[in-house]
């Protein structure tokens, strides 16, 4: 019954996409003050706003960036400080606590700025991460800029369920910001949950509890939830089983009882291996990605309905190191018609120099290679087409991670070694999808 919904909703990929004539690599830089790391965790839908972390004196500590705002406003020169508010503090409860922000909502109108009163505008996007307040963890949904709070109703906090690690976190949320979902821990383990934020001064949460309803009724031991669809009805992560974590979908089907009430699929793993996790989804909800245990090593992977059969297939996509795969999934668009595939897929590999490089995998959802698509680095991808040159980044930089992409497939946020030796978190904007096709012709 479970694969009829997700294989109906399967044709509902969007309309075509277009392709922006330029492209360019972003340098994000990093928050005032002394500092050593930044990333970018996350991109929201739209692709108008990213959000991530930096590392302040000794605590991380969270940040938006309005992408458009950020390339209008850029001078050339590599924003190693933050003169130009490129990453706008979303502010900690109380000092020297940490923070991280890993989705956002959409933008639903154009922010307007006055940088003279120190006003910043975030056009109605609500970032969603992480706040800890002494030894209490808390899942966040920031809905103004800290410079523009009023009586703390800058965020709305949801507490950690006490009794095990303080780790609450928010790590997805859906275009309109009312349904975000993430997980906390008690004492047995993590616990999945689901957050109504229509009123954000009331969320109603739901813990999900996912048992298999295809053939095994397998109920995980514990669960995470790591994605949810635009609608807020599916809704992807990973539990523990007694071998290893088991990646899941879940479609909630009455939203109202108490528990929710679901209908799951624990997705399979790529043969031979012992453990799965599903991190993101295309908008509809019908590919996963994530990442498969298997006799070659971990690597990167999708789920989807395989039409011949009704039933969820795992397709595995193989990694940057032919020698020993360590590779994961992290991001996945829709780009319908593209010569080298409906799908573009980002994350991170192990490659014969580094434990981890940003790739690109192009390709169409099939289990049968059918000839079309690519697996390559980013970086190399940037060098060749020469974007790194437009944009003066060279090849001095190591692009560790590609964490998000937005859902027209152009936009991809990570974060990597920069020239001087640092982490920092940088954006490609109009990723170049069709010119690249002479890259990876065949021989």
């Amino acid at each position: 019954m479970i694969a009829g919904v997700w294989l109906a909703v399967s044709t509902l990929v969007g309309s075509a996409q277009t392709t922006p004539s330029d492209f360019y690599f972003w340098r994000l830089g990093h928050m005032d003050g002394p500092h050593d790391s930044s990333k970018a965790l996350g991109i929201s839908r739209d692709g108008k706003t990213a959000v991530g972390s930096t590392l302040v004196v000794d605590f991380m500590r969270a940040w938006r960036c309005d992408i458009d705002w950020a390339i209008a406003t850029d001078d050339g020169v590599p924003p190693l400080y933050n003169e130009l508010q490129v990453q706008e503090d979303i502010g900690v409860v109380v000092p020297s606590q940490f923070s991280a922000a890993y989705a956002s909502s959409d933008m639903t109108y154009i922010p307007n700025y006055d940088l003279s009163a120190l006003s910043l505008d975030w056009g109605g996007s609500k970032p969603v991460g992480t706040l800890n307040v002494g030894t209490v963890s808390y899942a966040a949904q920031w809905l103004l800029p800290v410079l523009d709070s009023v009586d703390e109703g800058d965020y709305v906090t949801i507490p950690d369920y006490g009794g095990g690690l303080a780790d609450m976190r928010a790590l997805d949320v859906t275009p309109d910001g009312t349904i975000m979902v993430g997980y906390g821990n008690n004492k047995k383990g993590q616990i999945a949950f689901r957050a109504d934020m229509t009123d954000p001064l009331l969320p109603v949460v739901k813990t999900l509890t996912i048992t298999d309803s295809s053939y095994t009724a397998q109920t995980l031991q514990a669960s995470c939830a790591q994605a949810v669809s635009t609608n807020g009805l599916i809704i992807a992560g990973y539990g523990k089983t007694k071998v290893g974590n088991r990646a899941f979908v879940t479609q909630v089907v009455d939203a109202s009882t108490d528990p929710i009430t679901l209908v799951s699929v624990v997705l399979p793993n790529i043969s031979g291996g012992k453990y799965a996790e599903a991190y993101a989804m295309t908008p509809e909800g019908s590919i996963i990605v994530g990442r498969s245990d298997s006799p070659k090593g971990p690597q990167a992977c999708m789920w989807f309905v395989d039409p011949a059969t009704g039933l969820w297939v795992v397709k595995p996509l193989g990694g940057l190191s032919k020698k020993t795969l360590n590779s994961v999934a992290t991001g996945v668009a829709w780009r319908v018609g593209a010569a080298d595939g409906d799908l573009i897929v980002v994350g991170s590999s192990k490659t014969i120099l580094y434990a981890s490089e940003a790739f690109v995998w192009a390709g169409n959802p099939v289990l049968v290679d059918d000839g079309i698509g690519y697996l390559y680095d980013l970086e190399y991808i940037l060098t060749k087409t020469g974007v790194a040159e437009l944009s003066s980044a060279g090849s001095e930089w190591i692009m560790n991670e590609a964490t998000g992409i937005s859902d027209d497939g152009t936009r991809i946020v990570g974060w990597g070694t920069n020239p001087e030796g640092g982490i920092e978190a940088w954006l490609v904007t109009g990723y170049p999808l069709d010119d690249l096709e002479p890259l990876f012709i065949k021989e």
